[in-house]
């Protein structure tokens, strides 16, 4: 396959037929090319992972759990969705080494940013460190994103209620006008 088609091919790996559809319409209406699977045995079975640019697979599957594709398909990215979004869940699943996670039902506009941002960004590995408390997770996740997120979007990115992101930033003294000054503390987060 050559690297330009290569470019625009993403794998699927969902279960659930609908969401599997759903999403394999959406990449292929925004000129993506996309095969799909319903669970890591299957996607194993059919494909070389090294044909695709990005994997997107839900959290639980069949048989295994979606986050043992990082480590099947290294280099290639995984995106990892789930409809059982918590902190603790996307904290664990960044550790492991996925480029990112979202919460199904998934927004169309939000996926579609994500896979963009993933294929076009340079090939390096998103780092979470393993010693990361999920405070430190949260206020690095924050300040990251704060600038071009919405209250709802970064809630739901964290698989919390606005309600307790708002608590939490309070209680982390996390002020979205601070954020210029607050942006020194992602560096002392990541050293």
């Amino acid at each position: 396959m050559s690297n330009s088609s290569k470019k625009n091919h993403i794998l699927i790996v969902e279960d659930e037929d609908i969401i599997r559809s759903s999403l394999r319409k959406l990449l292929e209406r925004h000129d993506y090319v996309v095969s799909d699977a319903v669970s890591i045995k299957s996607a194993l079975e059919l494909f070389d992972f090294s044909e695709f640019s990005l994997i997107i697979s839900d959290l639980r599957l069949p048989g295994q759990l979606g986050t043992d594709l990082i480590q099947l398909a290294k280099p290639v990215p995984v995106l990892i969705m789930t409809s059982y979004a918590s902190l603790r869940s996307a904290v664990d699943t960044m550790r492991q080494g996925a480029v990112d996670y979202i919460s199904k039902p998934f927004d169309h506009d939000e996926m579609m940013v994500s896979v963009r941002r993933i294929i076009d960004a340079p090939k390096k590995a998103v780092e979470v460190p393993s010693g990361l408390s999920l405070e430190d997770y949260f206020t690095r996740f924050v300040l990251e994103n704060q600038a071009h997120m919405s209250e709802t979007d970064l809630a739901e990115k964290l698989g919390i209620s606005r309600k307790s992101l708002w608590q939490r930033r309070n209680k982390l003294g996390l002020n979205r006008k601070k954020a210029a000054d607050q942006s020194k503390l992602i560096d002392k987060l990541i050293k």
